[in-house]
This record gives C-alpha cells, structure tokens and sequence, in this order.
C-alpha cells in the first residue's frame, strides 16, 4: 500500500492521478470530508491532519511507502516531524518518498525544506528526496487572472533564469521512485530542459494566445505590497519575495536530466506545457452591463 498525502493539492493530485494509471494500490490523504468526497474512484481515502497524531497512525496503517507533501506553512518542518515521529514509531523502516525543493537554504521557503530533509536523515527511515525547481503550472495558478485581464503578469525575479518544469514530470518521477526499489538513501534535482526568464516566458504566451504578453518587474518592496493586497498572509509574501531574489540572483538556472534519466524522456518543454494550457490566458470575457 501506497501512502499520498496532500493528495488535493497541486503535485499531490498529479501523483494521484498518475499512480492509478499504472495501478498502484493506493491510499491518499485529504484536510476535510468535502475534498476527500471529490476523490478519484479506485483508491481509499482519509482525513489526516498533521496536528492530530491519531489521524496520521490511522493514515498510516498497513502502508510501505509514502509520498510526503507537508503544508505549504511556515511550521512545514514541525507538521512534517509530527508525521515522521508516527512513522518511526509505526515500524517496519516505510519509505518516504518526499517532496522537498531545489535550492537548499538559500532562500526562506527551501531552507524549510531542507530542515525537513535533515530530520529524515536522523531518523534512520528509508527516503527519497525530490528537489524539483519552480513549477510551470504556478504562471497558471498565481498569474492567470492578470494575464487575461491586463495581457500581463507581474514579478520582482529581473532578468533571471529558472530551470522551471511541469508539474506531470514531477509526478512522474514520484510514481517511478514509489513503484521501485533503489532509490532508498537518494536525491533527485528536478529540473526543465531550459533556463528561462519572465521574460521570453511572456514572449512564448504570447505565441499561443495569440496577443502581445507583458512581464511587469517590480521593485520587491512594490511587488510584495500587491501581494500583500491580493490577502497573501505576510509570511507567505515574504517568502516569495525571497524566492525571486533567489532567482533574480541566478541561483535557479541550472539544468539536470534527472527526469529524462528516471522517466526516459526529455521533460516537457515550456511551449507544449503553454500549449496544453493555453485555455488559461485568454482574455476574460466581461459581463454584460
């Protein structure tokens, strides 16, 4: 049995998804009743909440392996030592498959990660460590909405260079890593198959709208001012204005061919993940008055 937690968010539905195809036995994890109904049919799901012990022993129940996808909070390594101390206590050395980031302790939000990665190492259990770099499908999430109202998007990165990668090469690689042995005691550095600035990023969504995309750079102090406006909680801002200092720095442009070695394939590119997702940066029909 097949352990995956965050199995509504992002990467964790992908995983999801992609682990049912091949048709691994799989229980998956959700924070509330609603989501878990909304569950694919063909797996078990269950409520767990980091803070409440009994639900992750629960979770954790008759379970080998264990795709691990903490809270994106600013506690990320306490919720993620409550579920390992549970999996140590539960015995019989469970594979933890996690999804950490790439960058280490430069910057706040994979520096989280890292002390993560740190006390699974003490633990003695069986890992797997995913280092994946900034995610493609976050133009989608983050940005879609400015992109189709104003033809633009905003950031405060410069002209720096990031390795992103679609969000279904790091599934694939999880599921791979989750239905083999071998990669106990490993990291894995994921990354795109190109550097790319905001920049020509705007340049190729404006091949598949067909319509002229702006990148607006902002000063980091203006920039985390409007997400601050947009309700992002302050610590969020300030991670992410950390995160693109980092990437303004070009401490995110290095390239791997991890995924190509796991999965055998070239990740996918930026121009085919805009064209599966061109739907997303259409302009916003208005409604009539």
């Amino acid at each position: 049995m097949i352990l995956i937690t965050g199995a509504s968010g992002n990467v964790g539905s992908e995983v999801l998804k992609q682990a049912l195809s091949v048709g691994l036995k799989i229980r998956a994890t959700f924070q509330s009743a609603d989501r878990a109904a909304k569950a694919p049919a063909g797996i078990e799901g269950v409520i767990m909440d980091y803070a409440q012990p009994e639900t992750i022993r629960a979770a954790l129940h008759g379970v080998e392996k264990i795709f691990l996808v903490g809270p994106p909070i600013r506690d990320l390594p306490v919720m993620e030592a409550n579920f390992i101390k549970e999996v140590r206590a539960a015995g019989r050395g469970k594979h933890i498959v996690k999804l950490s980031a790439l960058g280490g302790r430069e910057s706040m939000f994979p520096s989280g990660h890292r002390d993560s990665e740190e006390n699974i190492e003490a633990s003695g259990l069986p890992y797997t460590f995913l280092r994946p770099n900034g995610f493609m499908q976050n133009l989608v999430n983050y940005n879609a909405a400015t992109i189709g109202s104003q033809n633009a998007f905003y950031g405060c990165q410069g002209a720096g260079a990031v390795s992103v990668l679609d969000i279904r090469d790091i599934a694939a690689v999880a599921v791979i890593v989750l239905a083999a042995t071998g990669h106990e005691g490993k990291s894995y550095a994921l990354t795109g198959v190109e550097a790319l600035t905001n920049g020509q990023i705007a340049e190729k969504i404006s091949r598949v709208a067909g319509r002229k995309i702006n990148y607006v750079d902002l000063p980091p102090a203006e920039f985390r001012k409007a997400v601050l406006s947009a309700g992002v909680p302050e610590w969020s801002a300030d991670a992410l204005v950390d995160l693109q200092r980092l990437y303004r720095e070009g401490k995110a442009s290095l390239l791997t061919d991890d995924v190509e070695r796991l999965t055998g394939r070239k990740p996918i590119t930026f121009d085919q993940f805009a064209r599966d997702y061109v739907f997303a940066f259409q302009t916003e029909v208005k409604a009539a008055s």
